[in-house]
């Protein structure tokens, strides 16, 4: 007698989870100019099945297309500094199974800019003219509007009279913390300079110093009316024809009266 066995095998049916490919974390404020951040994860990437994942960071400026970074293949990357904005994205693989991210996008501020102070030769002592801006600072903020913040520090310069390097100058702290400065000084000849400072942590530059020369306008305005008086007659005392050695006097409209010797 002979029996036969007869197996039946039932279709085995695997349920597997989707693939997942993880999110990138947002940044919660842009980056200033020529600096770097650090991109993570918000979410890890998850799959039904056991396996390694590999990681390709990638970017783009419009959205598309998008490059591979080089050397970038982990779960966090740190960008090189940036100098525009930029877009970011990983791609992520399982299985031989390649699925993007969602992307990112790093906003850069633009570089923060001193300005120029306004030139000025002179001021009169007393007069409480300030010094200010021909062009405000600017940079170190969103490109799409908003209004720029900025700390202020003032910085009048001496100069040294010693024997060293040509018109040393001592640097003293002055003023407050607003874009316009008043000096109240002597007379005599001083420089100036401003430092701005971002309000977002992108650093300090300074502007060019300008140099002003502070005097006693009573006193210029009697040297103005004797620069600009007219003389009427001059008086050669000593008789001399050739002037290469004579002794004269000038007598001004106003009524001043100049006595010069010419030695030619």
């Amino acid at each position: 007698m002979r029996i036969i066995i007869i197996l039946f095998f039932s279709p085995f049916l695997l349920v597997s989870q989707e693939f997942y490919p993880g999110s990138l974390a947002d940044l919660n404020a842009p980056i200033c100019y020529n600096t770097s951040t650090i991109l993570t994860f918000e979410n890890l990437p998850t799959a039904g099945t056991e396996g390694d994942y590999s990681y390709q960071w990638q970017k783009s400026w419009n959205g598309s297309p998008w490059f591979n970074i080089t050397n970038a293949n982990s779960i966090s990357y740190e960008t090189n500094n940036l100098t525009t904005d930029t877009d970011f994205r990983v791609l992520v693989t399982q299985d031989n199974i390649n699925l993007p991210t969602n992307s990112i996008s790093v906003y850069v501020l633009p570089p923060l800019d001193a300005g120029f102070l306004l030139a000025m030769d002179s001021i009169c002592i007393g007069s409480n003219t300030p010094i200010e801006f021909e062009l405000e600072p600017s940079g170190a903020e969103l490109s799409w509007g908003g209004f720029a913040n900025f700390s202020y520090a003032w910085q009048q310069g001496n100069i040294i009279d010693i024997i060293g390097p040509d018109d040393p100058v001592d640097w003293l702290y002055v003023g407050g913390d607003t874009n316009t400065h008043i000096p109240i000084l002597d007379e005599g000849g001083y420089y100036f300079r401003c430092f701005i400072t971002s309000s977002h942590g992108c650093g300090t530059v300074v502007t060019d110093p300008i140099f002003i020369t502070f005097v006693n306008c009573e006193n210029s305005q009697i040297n103005e009316v004797a620069i600009n008086d007219e003389i009427i007659k001059t008086f050669n005392i000593l008789g001399q024809t050739d002037r290469q050695k004579a002794m004269v006097v000038n007598l001004y409209k106003s009524g001043r009266v100049e006595k010069k010797y010419i030695i030619q």
